[in-house]
């Protein structure tokens, strides 16, 4: 029986990346990929850690509680420097609660009004538990958010982050540009390493 592994997220996005950043780095590529999409009734986990590895830690933790399944779950978000590193945990909550990430974008740039960069961080951490594993490994890329949206690809804030070094935000690059660059490419590199 082929071995399994979760991911833990129902982002359709996190899911694309999570399984291009496995094939990339050439691990768990025997397993069958599950999502929690494929079971009925799974519930959600409760993210109420104070860090990115802890809420990390909590899906995985989660799912593998539930499934008894090897569970692999992140936790990203942006930080703005000069914010107190707002959003940060909450970056996708906040989302939700002001109606979506150009509102939260907009609310960001109204407390630096003549600002049209401002320099924030992207960071990711994944925890992988089960099967006599518990890792936790994290990654961050650094750059600027910008108040208007360029590009179509990618999600979440793709389109308002500019990678240091670069001039185009993660949604103008092209889809495999993007992965090699992002913090979730840094927290999987890690993760690797520690693995093989």
């Amino acid at each position: 029986m082929k071995n399994k592994i979760l991911l833990g997220t129902g982002n359709a996005g996190k899911i694309k990346e999570m399984r291009f950043y496995l094939k990339h780095f050439n691990i768990f590529q025997t397993f069958e990929t599950l999502t929690p999409l494929d079971f009925k009734h799974l519930g959600e986990p409760i993210e109420n850690g104070t860090t990115f590895e802890a809420n990390a830690k909590l899906k995985s933790n989660f799912f593998f509680s539930t499934t008894n399944l090897l569970s692999l779950s992140d936790d990203s978000g942006l930080t703005v420097d000069n914010l107190n590193s707002y959003p940060g945990i909450k970056t996708a909550r906040v989302a939700k609660d002001l109606g979506g990430e150009q509102r939260v974008i907009d609310y960001i740039f109204s407390k630096f009004e003549n600002e049209s960069q401002l320099k924030a961080t992207f960071h990711c951490s994944i925890a992988l538990i089960g099967d006599g594993k518990n890792l936790i490994c994290s990654g961050k890329v650094e750059g600027f958010i910008i108040a208007t949206r360029r590009g179509d690809s990618g999600f979440g804030y793709d389109p308002y982050f500019i990678p240091e070094n670069n001039s185009k935000t993660f949604a103008e690059m092209a889809t495999e540009e993007k992965m090699m660059l992002s913090h979730r490419f840094n927290a999987f590199k890690v993760l690797a390493n520690q693995i093989l």
